[in-house]
């Protein structure tokens, strides 16, 4: 595994851009103010989700860990295929009891194609935003609902409009789990 540090973000996407044939492990945000975590497979994906949504990757110096890849043929990433997801886990004042789904949802999207930013910034609660890979199979989106309802906090499936609205966003149960510490 390679570390490469970037003073800016902006020195990280052209990098993104221009880099080929490697897997990501893992991308971070290195602030003494923020700690935000972000998990993409290809930098390809990675330079696509920067140019889409700027705002989810805060001014700062990053830590890109990778590999190198043999066989990487992506194709361009297309979010009329893919649901977009929040969710969260935070703790209660003035108790030891914390809600939210985000670990039982980062176990059960094991098996399905996804990529997330996750904000732990702030000691009492963390937020992670998802694009998660629709399957084909019916039987596996059926599965993925069901994951999304029970641990998001907020999720939506693609209606062909291209935007967020009423129509497709759902909130999930996500804020009525009591995750296991």
């Amino acid at each position: 595994m390679k570390t490469k540090m970037f003073k800016t973000k902006e020195q990280l996407k052209l990098w993104a851009k221009k880099t080929t044939g490697v897997v990501l492990t893992s991308i971070a945000l290195v602030n003494s103010v923020q700690s935000i975590e972000f998990q993409f497979p290809t930098p390809k994906v990675l330079s696509q989700v920067m140019e889409r949504d700027p705002s989810n990757f805060p001014d700062g110096q990053y830590e890109v860990n990778y590999s190198n890849s043999d066989d990487l043929n992506l194709d361009d990433l297309d979010y009329s295929k893919m649901a977009m997801v929040i969710a969260l886990e935070a703790q209660l004042a003035n108790s030891p009891s914390r809600i939210g789904g985000l670990r039982p949802l980062l176990d059960h999207l094991a098996d399905y194609t996804y990529c997330c930013t996750i904000n732990r910034t702030d000691p009492a609660y963390v937020v992670a935003s998802f694009w998660v890979l629709e399957p084909s199979n019916p039987t596996e989106l059926d599965s993925l609902k069901c994951i999304l309802q029970k641990y998001s906090t907020f999720y939506a499936f693609n209606d062909g409009s291209g935007y967020v609205t009423l129509n497709n966003a759902r909130m999930g149960n996500g804020t009525s789990h009591y995750p296991e510490i």
